[in-house]
């Protein structure tokens, strides 16, 4: 498969914008005409449920695992990870490492008091980036395909035998906050007032939830035509949806610890978005009208950082280019949505610069050399000359073969 796979940016920008575009939106309109309670409890995390706000971050982490084929793959010396293989691997868990601490882990501050080693989205794309890496070069298929099932299987051990399924009486919270308190001082926020979030032990599922975006691009790129590869993606995409609803009686769906039912539902809906969109932009190709969601899934780091961590300076800059918009047209309750649509464009113009500045080739050096004269062939009407002698055109520019006499002196 040599053509890239435009359901796979499609499917990052659609997760991308649904976090910094949509779903910010939706706040600005509730704000201003209060949306129905019903619908908005579709763009909040809760305990034991599972809403589309939930999707999201699954989704990222499946999509970073889908692209893991495609960046490691053409960086294997025969089969063999080498220097290239594992220098792109380490940098790019040091980078998404550092900006999950800067961007949800106080780094900035440079005070460990203040700091968490482990708390955002990025670190867990971090840890199942690193294991999937390991996995992808297991010679064995059998042992790759086993190995998201063994993770996701020893984290639910955990989870059923070392407590209950409360938001501070799993096995996977007092982890946690276990490691917490025996790294981070004792006045540190992040110890006395832990998220019900987890993420050491979780780091298990990160890996099985990588690996699963990593065997839907297997699937693409394998033998076969399209339509054969999009109905083994809609089984197995159906699969880990009948696996999810079969144990959500005994394991409940909550996503802040990613329980097998939460996970299973939440990898299966990936699996089927990107069977869908893989029909209908890669087979069908139905690719108009496109553009703006294809630049944020291009961009879908960016878009993440600019969209979170720099919103504060975009949502000010938006508020003083519209400062004159009550004024001016009269309707001061409608500022949180014209603010949030404003945030929007700017991030947008941002993605747009971003990516122009990566795609700008570089300028072919200029050569000095004089071109080389190319032969011509003669046409029927002139006459074939024989050739010059090699070693005459050699010798001649460099050798008089006619010595001046001593009379010309």
């Amino acid at each position: 498969m040599k053509e890239r796979l435009y359901s796979l940016d499609l499917l990052r920008g659609l997760d991308m914008m649904l976090l910094v575009v949509i779903g910010p939106l939706v706040q600005a309109l509730n704000k201003t005409f209060t949306l129905p309670a019903a619908f908005m409890g579709q763009f909040r995390h809760g305990w034991e449920c599972f809403t589309l706000w939930d999707i999201i971050m699954p989704l990222f982490i499946f999509m970073c695992g889908a692209a893991i084929p495609l960046a490691l793959g053409k960086r294997l010396e025969n089969g063999k990870a080498g220097g290239a293989f594992w220098k792109h691997v380490l940098v790019r868990v040091v980078m998404l490492w550092v900006l999950g601490m800067v961007v949800q882990g106080k780094l900035l501050t440079l005070n460990w008091h203040e700091m968490s080693p482990y708390s955002n989205t990025l670190q867990s794309i971090a840890a199942g980036y690193l294991v999937t890496a390991c996995v992808m070069l297991v010679p064995s298929v059998k042992l790759r395909v086993a190995a998201p099932i063994v993770f996701a299987g020893i984290y639910t051990l955990l989870l059923m035998f070392g407590g209950d399924y409360s938001q501070f009486g799993n096995y996977a919270y007092k982890t946690d906050h276990a490691i917490l308190a025996a790294i981070l001082p004792a006045d540190n926020p992040f110890v006395l007032k832990p998220s019900f979030y987890t993420w050491f032990t979780t780091s298990l599922m990160f890996a099985a939830m990588t690996l699963s975006g990593y065997f839907a691009t297997e699937i693409l790129r394998g033998e076969g035509e399209k339509k054969s590869k999009a109905v083994r993606l809609l089984l197995y995409g159906g699969a880990l949806e009948i696996v999810g609803w079969a144990v959500s009686p005994w394991i409940p769906v909550i996503k802040p610890i990613f329980t097998l039912s939460f996970t299973a539902q939440a990898m299966g809906w990936c699996v089927i978005a990107l069977a869908v969109l893989y029909i209908l932009t890669d087979i069908l190709m139905l690719r108009k009208g496109l553009g703006v969601v294809i630049l944020f899934g291009q961009c879908a780091l960016t878009a993440y950082l600019v969209g979170g961590f720099f919103r504060p300076v975009l949502t000010k800059l938006a508020e003083i280019l519209t400062q004159g918009f009550p004024h001016a047209f009269g309707h001061k309750e409608l500022m949180p949505v014209v603010t949030a649509v404003v945030v929007a464009v700017e991030i947008a113009l941002i993605l747009y610069v971003w990516r122009k500045a990566r795609r700008r080739e570089v300028k072919p050096v200029e050569s000095h050399e004089q071109p080389v004269p190319q032969p011509t062939r003669p046409s029927a009407s002139q006459p074939m000359r024989p050739p010059a002698s090699p070693s005459v055109c050699r010798i001649a520019p460099r050798f008089n073969l006619n010595p001046p006499s001593p009379t010309d002196k």
